[in-house]
């Protein structure tokens, strides 16, 4: 299974589209900050499944924050990330917020036994590999697809999800 993971876009519909071109993923995760953008791109790929979750600009929308799923014998917990990370109320990140952001994070997954936690909202890309006693566990944010913003050349993750349940990630920067 290759998933094409998506997060931040602002409005830039027009470059996740491009990315769904020339991927060709079986499945689209969305997290967050343009969900209207990611109808359209549902939309517009229907017979691709998608899962979408809201972001902190999203928050008009009556949503759950946090979606839990299973893909390929994977436990996924998806969401935007803003819950986690600007319980500060404070976006500059700071070394004491981002350990405070990962506990939080590890937390939530222990309790819900998952093997993957996906989010967004920081627009850096990064993955952490957690080893834990029984498992191997992954937390990824794949940065902003925006070229709209421009600070940052946009970025997506890709996830491939082997028969064997071996995973292989990779961060992508759009052109």
């Amino acid at each position: 299974m290759k998933i094409v993971i998506f997060s931040d876009s602002h409005g830039d519909v027009e470059t996740m589209c491009g990315v769904v071109e020339k991927e060709k993923p079986d499945m689209i995760i969305y997290l967050g900050d343009g969900i209207e953008d990611a109808e359209q791109l549902n939309e517009r790929y229907s017979d691709i499944q998608m899962i979408k979750i809201l972001g902190n600009v999203d928050s008009k929308k009556e949503e759950e924050w946090i979606k839990f799923a299973e893909i390929c014998g994977k436990r996924f917990i998806m969401t935007h990330g803003h819950i986690f990370i600007n319980e500060f109320k404070n976006y500059q990140q700071t070394d004491e917020n981002r350990i405070t952001s990962r506990n939080n994070m590890l937390k939530i997954m222990a309790e819900n036994n998952a093997d993957i936690l996906l989010h967004g909202h920081t627009h850096d890309p990064y993955i952490n590999k957690i080893p834990m006693p029984e498992r191997i566990c992954w937390i990824m944010n794949p940065g902003s697809i925006s070229r709209i913003e421009g600070i940052f050349k946009p970025t997506y993750g890709i996830l491939k999800i082997n028969e064997s349940g071996t995973l292989e990630w990779r961060f992508i920067e759009v052109d």
